[in-house]
């Protein structure tokens, strides 16, 4: 779990100004492009089932590249991955070099999904950019850049090779029905890839907890024993409003939340328990419940498991 039990346990502090909060579009939202296959990964095979760690890879070493390579050895027909959306995984990483192992993913359930398209992914994540669940891919990346913020200088380099199954995706944003608003609270609007912008109104904060579902989703209904895959905002309520926390700007990247976890708060497993994925929720939390300042949440709920 990233992010939310630190935000919500500790609520204090942290960014933004303006009455009507708003988080920015993420970078490419409007659309994906594919990187382009080439001569380091076209030449790798490997064999075994989809979704199982691969029984035998053939590595032509060495294997260099200047620039992100994809391959589909396996081609799925499911969801396509676009920013913004999570993605469970299954991978094993070899030694463009020596064509060893040199890292692997658990082949068990996954529990910690990636974002595409998230600031802090790296070129394997940039990598998947476009894929549909089901394939399997070769990734072929220039080892300078996993191990190096420095962008790269164009010459080609020792790989590393990617083996990366899409196993699962989710939701990129809430896309349930809009439900109308209420007075005397917040009202939110998005944008294009989901982030959501927070008008405060001009009105004294509520003394109890209150929840207003702002999009329906349509999707499975979560329990106190699933997981949420979300994103969220969160800012105070003040005509000077700031946004104390937003997963949509601090790296792109969705979080998990733990529903029958202690380290959530009691207020915000109940919001969510009940809500159908595909749901956008918002959470008022008065002071006297978060500790410090009056704190209003939107969650987007992308998925569960």
């Amino acid at each position: 779990m990233r992010k939310l039990p630190a935000l919500i346990v500790v609520t204090a502090a942290l960014l933004g100004s303006l009455t009507a909060c708003s988080t920015a579009s993420a970078p490419g939202s409007a659309g994906c492009t594919t990187p382009a296959s080439g001569d380091a990964s076209s030449v790798v095979s490997v064999s075994g089932q989809f979704g199982s760690k691969p029984t035998k890879a053939n590595i032509p070493t060495p294997i260099n590249t200047s620039h992100t390579e994809v391959s589909t050895l396996i081609q799925g027909h499911g969801q396509t991955l676009t920013d913004g959306t999570p993605v469970f995984i299954k991978y094993t990483v070899y030694s463009g070099t020596t064509g060893k192992v040199v890292s692997s993913s658990s082949y068990g359930k996954p529990t910690t999904p990636i974002t595409v398209g998230e600031k802090n992914g790296g070129p394997i994540v940039d990598g998947l950019q476009c894929a549909q669940v089901g394939s399997r891919l070769a990734i072929a990346v220039k080892a300078s850049d996993l191990t190096s913020t420095a962008k790269s200088n164009g010459k080609s380099g020792p790989a590393y090779v990617a083996i990366v199954d899409v196993v699962k995706a989710f939701l990129p944003k809430a896309n349930g029905a809009l439900q109308p608003g209420v007075n005397n609270m917040p009202a939110v609007v998005t944008a294009a890839n989901g982030a959501p912008g927070i008008s405060v109104p001009d009105v004294a904060a509520p003394t109890s907890e209150k929840v207003q579902l702002v999009r329906k989703g349509s999707g499975h209904t979560l329990t106190k024993s699933d997981t949420a895959i979300a994103q969220f905002t969160a800012v105070d309520w003040s005509q000077t409003s700031k946004v104390e926390g937003s997963t949509w700007t601090d790296g792109d990247a969705a979080t998990t939340v733990a529903l029958n976890s202690s380290q959530i708060p009691a207020v915000i497993r109940k919001a969510l328990i009940g809500q159908s994925v595909g749901s956008q929720v918002m959470v008022v939390v008065p002071s006297g419940t978060s500790g410090s300042g009056n704190y209003i949440y939107v969650f987007d709920v992308l998925g569960s498991f």
